[in-house]
């Protein structure tokens, strides 16, 4: 396994994405997961869109043989959105159950997916017509699945076009303040599970270590 020096102030995200590069497949996989799902792993979010790929690799397959056992420990699910469609990346929304019905029953939120023709009253029926719309056109309804604030989905929605106040991990057409808040917790909650990956944990070789328990 590459070991990133981290010399110079080089970022921790870049400096684990570095050590990633000669990892299994299973330590590839895991080390996103835990990195960019944290969080929602952590319970900040309902739920995150990780893109898993990796060149020369079946991803897809890899990750419909593996996924359970790595998301049961840590309380959440997952949703591969491109699931049958030919692709050897995996387009995966991992998510917990009891966040994301909360985030769905917002009013302006419900408001949307009603409109969208979504059955508001059964989460696993929404996630299978998020599943459909992604087949058909990508959903930028799925925001809302993704705890974005529902104003600034809507505001997206309506003025594709029009230039929003600010951006990170979405387009911000509302309060601004709160949004840069809660750019901040996501990236500590990032840089924390990758430095704890690559420090403590050692790519899974360090089977005393549980990533995951330490992680929640």
């Amino acid at each position: 396994m590459r070991r990133c020096q981290r010399g110079q102030g080089k970022p921790i995200i870049r400096c684990f994405m570095e050590a990633l590069r000669d990892a299994s497949l299973e330590e590839y996989i895991l080390g996103l997961l835990l990195c960019f799902g944290a969080p929602t792993i952590k319970g900040l979010k309902a739920a995150s869109l990780l893109n898993l790929r990796r060149d020369g690799e079946d991803v897809c397959s890899f990750w419909n043989g593996h996924s359970r056992k790595w998301l049961e420990p840590l309380g959440i699910e997952g949703l591969m959105l491109n699931d049958g469609m030919g692709a050897r990346n995996a387009l995966v929304m991992i998510y917990r159950r009891d966040i994301l019905e909360q985030a769905l029953q917002d009013k302006t939120a419900s408001d949307i997916l009603k409109a969208l023709g979504y059955p508001l009253q059964d989460l696993d029926g929404c996630l299978k017509y998020l599943c459909g719309r992604y087949r058909a056109e990508f959903p930028h309804e799925i925001g809302l699945f993704l705890d974005y604030p529902p104003r600034d989905v809507q505001g997206f929605m309506e003025h594709r076009e029009a230039k929003s106040l600010t951006s990170g991990y979405w387009k911000v057409y509302g309060n601004v303040h709160r949004a840069r808040r809660t750019f901040r917790r996501y990236q500590r909650a990032e840089r924390e599970a990758a430095r704890l990956w690559m420090s403590e944990c050692g790519f899974i070789r360090k089977r005393e270590h549980d990533p995951f328990r330490e992680a929640r």
